[in-house]
């Protein structure tokens, strides 16, 4: 099965392979990214630079598709933010910042792209961590990030809640551990396994998991 799917943070890591993976498979694809770099080279694949902390700058996506039908968004764009971030003298320029990519962005990304999604009463999947949930926090520490990821499960949530009338699901989904620039070399998973997971995640949800926080591999993860 194929279909139309726009995804954000599109020119590395988990982004560059959802792309590389729909596209394989025979999706059309929208990538979107601030710098595209040579996505544009990969069959079924169409290009759209976007700084996306720019809110007219995302505005434009209505515009864009204002006569498509999007079967998936799926929010990867995101950042850890500063290295310092625990307990101490956070910056909180920086802080803000993070939130401004982690928990805007996606937000103001889904609210640009519903008229799409509702036509072909598609799905948001909103890239999130296990380090947002609340009641999993053993280890303390990463403030930023945990904080920023933890805002955009709540967006998620309610998202879900006021796009629920026109057809649309909204769902949370952590990648787990993947080897990628943020999550460093000793992180167990590939990328190519992530985005297989997660995959298979994807196309197995339904109305009725609108509003989960979910891991790659489909189950729920707690708040």
């Amino acid at each position: 099965m194929s279909g139309h799917v726009l995804i954000t943070g599109a020119s590395r890591g988990l982004g560059r392979g959802f792309v590389e993976s729909f596209a394989a498979d025979g999706w059309r694809v929208e990538a979107v990214s601030r710098t595209p770099d040579d996505l544009e080279h990969i069959p079924g694949v169409s290009v759209h630079a976007l700084e996306l902390t720019d809110r007219k700058a995302i505005a434009t996506l209505r515009t864009r598709f204002a006569e498509e039908k999007l079967d998936l968004v799926i929010n990867n764009a995101g950042t850890w933010g500063p290295q310092a971030q625990d307990l101490g003298p956070i910056d909180a320029e920086s802080w803000i910042e993070t939130f401004r990519v982690n928990t805007m962005v996606p937000y103001y990304v889904a609210e640009a792209l519903a008229d799409p999604l509702a036509r072909a009463k598609g799905t948001i999947v909103t890239i999130s961590s296990g380090l947002a949930s609340i009641d999993d926090n053993f280890s303390g520490g990463d403030y930023i990030y945990r904080s920023s990821k933890a805002g955009v499960n709540m967006v998620v949530r309610s998202l879900a809640r006021d796009l629920h009338i026109r057809g649309i699901t909204a769902i949370a989904l952590s990648p787990g551990w993947v080897r990628t620039a943020m999550g460093g070399d000793d992180a167990p998973l590939s990328i190519e396994e992530s985005i297989a997971a997660m995959r298979r995640t994807i196309a197995g949800i339904t109305s009725r998991d609108s509003g989960k926080f979910l891991n790659l591999d489909g189950k729920s993860l707690p708040w």
